[in-house]
């Protein structure tokens, strides 16, 4: 693999690595403010999930930094993805603002977060799409025929990318249950 195309993936990692990190934090927010203990148990379980996925990035980065995959499958999918971190990242700090000063205006702030469920649902796709871009790159190298410990490395990072999406399409779901739940006591 390139060194561009190993800086380009290894800057994703971090760029995700620090929407986790900020995800977890609006996430902490909502179930701090969310009243209903149900829905706020939710919003912590994926905060601390969140919080979680960032430091299992922190930890794969070196392991990826040592063990590269051979090549990136899409150079052009790479530098689109990194464009729509930034994107996020933007739009979860401000949320995190919205949905800080919300709790500082009101006791409740479950109708908030049910405006933006949408929003936050669509954070939980587009990282299952970005670690499932991540996946593709490393699942040949655990297939064929490398030096052992690269293989044996290959695998480890692709178990963890590989919970963490898991993880993500759980969020998703999970958001999906928090929404239908609100429209029913509706």
């Amino acid at each position: 693999m390139g060194n561009d195309d190993s800086e380009g993936l290894l800057r994703v990692i971090d760029m995700m690595r620090e929407l986790e990190r900020y995800l977890a934090i609006l996430y902490s927010i909502a179930a701090s403010g969310i009243k209903d203990p149900y829905i706020s148990a939710v919003m912590r379980k994926i905060s601390i999930e969140s919080a979680m996925h960032g430091y299992t990035l922190t930890m794969l980065k070196p392991l990826i930094r040592e063990c590269p995959p051979k090549k990136v499958l899409d150079i052009e999918t790479l530098v689109s993805l990194q464009g729509s971190i930034e994107e996020a990242l933007t739009h979860t700090r401000s949320l995190i603002d919205f949905m800080d000063s919300m709790t500082k205006t009101s006791n409740d702030i479950t109708n908030s977060v049910v405006d933006k469920l949408t929003e936050l649902e669509n954070y939980e796709e587009s990282a299952v799409k970005i670690y499932s871009f991540l996946l593709r790159s490393y699942l040949p190298i655990t297939s064929t025929r490398v030096d052992s410990k690269y293989r044996v490395s290959s695998k480890l990072i692709v178990k963890l990318l590989k919970s963490i999406s898991d993880d993500e399409r759980h969020h998703n779901e999970l958001l999906q249950s928090v929404r239908e739940l609100i429209m029913e006591r509706k």
